[in-house]
């Protein structure tokens, strides 16, 4: 006989089963809250990934705009980059936060709100950040580079002898192939070489080789003389000669082209005072011969040595006996071809391109000095100028005896905007 019970159950299920009103509208209500939420979430989510995305691709243009600028404004000119690009899609975006470590990696990272779509979870707003470095190796900052032209790794290119007072204020020295300190270790804060150091403070052995970044200048090198030889002589404190000097507009600069030999004599600047804008002086076919007893200076001036190579090309300064001389040069600093050159030879020339530079000599520079086939002994004195920033290229260079060199690389490299060569391009690192 069937359990009441159970009969009473079957009947509640049956009934339950044909009604079709009513069951489940509250069901559907509860069930409502977690799916609009995970709508609303999803929605939000996906706007804040396109804002994360827009700041990112901002701030990655930003860093990579201020790592090549590189100067003391580098910070400046990767939030004006970032302003210019970031797109707020909603968002409040604050304004980004820039670092240097001081060695080769740039840094940075900004902040957004975005108001939320659905507050169901609670949320208001979303706070979005991103973060971007950008890295490189760290420049060729050396005062001194020996290039050594053709030769192997284990030849001597730089070479410090006797006792010599060297003070090289935050800068290297650097050969392309090998270097020798003897009697002095040179005091640079590296001695670098791709052969090997022997002696020299700091030493770091088997680097890389550094291209030759100046030679390309020499495409943007004018010339008036063809094969003429007359030479001048340029008084110090005095306008250019009016007779033996070609006197052109080119460029934005004002050359004075001399052909042939080229002697500076007397005291002050070569153009009479100091420019107020950048000029170059261009010796064709000769030398530069300062003259016994010579005081001469420029400012915002490259001096460029180039010709035929039938002639000598030198820079020649009186050998003692009695006589000194100084040269104090200072480069052109405005933004054009030659920014940060104070003197350039012509990497065509070859014939006679040795330097010795006597004990009465005193050869003070900014900037680059490049000489890329001259072999350069100094035996007097050498220093940086006001912007404290030298870096003499040279097929090699030695020093002798008491030589007293005073160079230096600070924030004033960034001023006359120095090239430097760089071994790995600049490239985000996150």
């Amino acid at each position: 006989m069937p359990d009441p019970a159970d009969s009473a159950f079957r009947s509640s299920a049956l009934h339950l089963w044909r009604r079709s009103d009513g069951s489940v509208v509250p069901l559907l209500a509860l069930a409502l809250v977690p799916i609009i939420g995970a709508v609303g979430a999803a929605v939000d989510y996906s706007r804040a990934s396109s804002v994360k995305a827009a700041l990112q691709a901002a701030l990655d243009s930003a860093i990579i705009a201020g790592a090549k600028d590189g100067s003391a404004n580098w910070s400046q000119t990767a939030t004006d980059m970032f302003n210019s690009n970031v797109i707020a899609k909603g968002s409040t975006v604050n304004t980004p936060t820039f670092s240097f470590d001081g060695n080769n990696s740039y840094s940075g990272s900004p902040t957004a709100t975005l108001p939320t779509a659905f507050r169901v979870l609670g949320l208001s707003s979303l706070d979005i950040s991103v973060s971007s470095v950008a890295s490189g190796s760290q420049p060729d900052n050396s005062c001194i580079l020996t290039l050594d032209q053709g030769q192997s790794r284990s030849d001597v290119s730089l070479t410090l002898n006797g006792a010599p007072v060297v003070n090289l204020t935050g800068c290297a020295l650097r050969s392309n192939t090998s270097m020798t300190c003897n009697g002095h270790s040179g005091n640079a804060t590296a001695s670098i070489a791709a052969g090997t150091v022997s002696g020299c403070g700091n030493p770091q052995n088997n680097a890389a080789v550094v291209n030759d970044i100046y030679s390309s200048l020499a495409a943007n090198i004018t010339t008036q003389c063809g094969g003429s030889r007359v030479g001048v002589t340029w008084t110090g404190g005095s306008p250019a000669p009016k007779t033996g000097v070609v006197k052109v507009s080119n460029n934005g600069y004002t050359e004075y082209h001399v052909c042939g030999d080229l002697l500076v004599t007397g005291t002050g600047y070569l153009t009479g005072s100091a420019p107020g804008s950048d000029s170059l002086i261009i010796i064709e076919n000769g030398s530069l011969n300062v003259d016994n007893d010579a005081q001469i200076s420029t400012a915002r001036t490259a001096i460029i040595l180039t010709g035929n190579n039938n002639s000598a090309s030198a820079i020649n300064f009186p050998n003692g006996k009695g006589h000194a001389a100084t040269l104090s040069l200072s480069p052109v600093i405005g933004t054009g071809t030659w920014q940060g050159v104070s003197l350039y030879q012509n990497p065509a020339l070859t014939n006679s391109v040795d330097d010795t530079w006597g004990p009465a000599v005193t050869f003070n520079a900014d900037g680059v000095v490049y000489l890329p086939h001259a072999n350069v002994t100094m035996h007097g004195s050498g220093a940086s100028n006001n912007y404290q920033c030298t870096k003499i290229v040279a097929n090699t260079f030695t020093t002798d005896g008491s030589v007293n060199l005073n160079f230096a690389q600070t924030n004033g490299c960034n001023t006359i905007g120095m090239k430097q060569w760089t071994a790995v391009p600049l490239h985000l690192a996150q």
